[in-house]
């Protein structure tokens, strides 16, 4: 069966969106899929020929369905085409927040539709969706164990944040090693993690990075639900801080409650990222 790729992020310079799309590549080799063509993330090329070629649709959400902005509605255009001309779709890795869409069941007769929390795959059904609720792809542990830790002058490290988040720069001033999303492969960060004491990051990514590791972390709100929803999807007391006068009493919080970080992991290894046999099963 043939395959159309829409927003691959692969050549963002992002230690999160290449492992999502590392482990989006490894599912889709091992259903059998054959892939036409790919739309990159940030453009709107379309190869026509590729695309008519295909008989899947398969549209990487992370990074860009969650608002009705102009990418968002652009990949939500590419579902209606998809459907009318009889192709089969598929939106996975996907955040649902926010919509003024004019199709209102846009998301109806998808065959596989998965998003990163809860609180998408409710928004999600208002727009006649019928969501699976999976990790995100950059958590698949196919590929964590090759992570290599890399040296520590310090126990705690800080992150970045996203420039649309809620609390711009959160953790400047405050002391620690850097370490970002942008220069080392997802898996060493986990590993590096895995021996730090805290971890600062107001970035989706690197709140996963930090679940996998069991590594304390404080964390702020992004540019959209992505890691409020993810917290609460756990049901464990983790604070996500909406001032930065919250920021110092969420790191006593973390340093104190280590084994509450170490329950995290065990619930992150206890779900699924999108595998082979969810794409199998989804196109019969």
């Amino acid at each position: 069966m043939t395959l159309f790729l829409a927003n691959d992020t692969s050549e963002v310079q992002h230690a999160g969106c290449k492992a999502v799309m590392r482990s989006l590549h490894a599912a889709i080799a091992g259903a059998g899929l054959t892939i036409t063509g790919r739309h990159v993330t940030g453009t709107r090329d379309i190869d026509a020929e590729a695309f008519a070629a295909a008989e899947v649709l398969l549209i990487n959400g992370e990074g860009t369905i969650h608002h009705s902005g102009p990418r968002a509605l652009f990949l939500l255009d590419l579902v209606a085409r998809a459907r009318r001309e009889g192709k089969r779709v598929l939106l996975v890795n996907a955040l649902f927040q926010q919509y003024d869409c004019p199709v209102p069941n846009i998301l109806s007769g998808l065959k596989l539709l998965a998003t990163r929390e809860p609180r998408s795959a409710a928004f999600a059904r208002r727009f006649g969706g019928e969501p699976l609720v999976l990790l995100d792809s950059a958590a698949d542990p196919a590929f964590l164990a090759q992570g290599k830790a890399r040296p520590l002058l310090d126990g705690r490290l800080v992150g970045g944040a996203h420039p649309h988040g809620l609390i711009p720069d959160p953790f400047v001033g405050l002391p620690g090693q850097k370490l970002g999303l942008r220069r080392l492969p997802f898996e060493d960060i986990v590993a590096t993690l895995r021996g730090a004491e805290l971890y600062l990051t107001a970035q989706h990514h690197g709140v996963y990075a930090a679940a996998l590791a069991g590594c304390p972390f404080v964390t702020t709100p992004s540019n959209s639900h992505k890691i409020e929803a993810f917290v609460d999807w756990t049901g464990l007391p983790i604070p996500v801080c909406l001032r930065k006068s919250e920021i110092e009493p969420a790191i006593a919080f973390a340093l104190r409650n280590r084994l509450l970080y170490a329950e995290l992991a065990d619930f992150m290894s206890q779900h699924s990222v999108l595998t082979p046999e969810h794409l199998r099963l989804a196109l019969g």
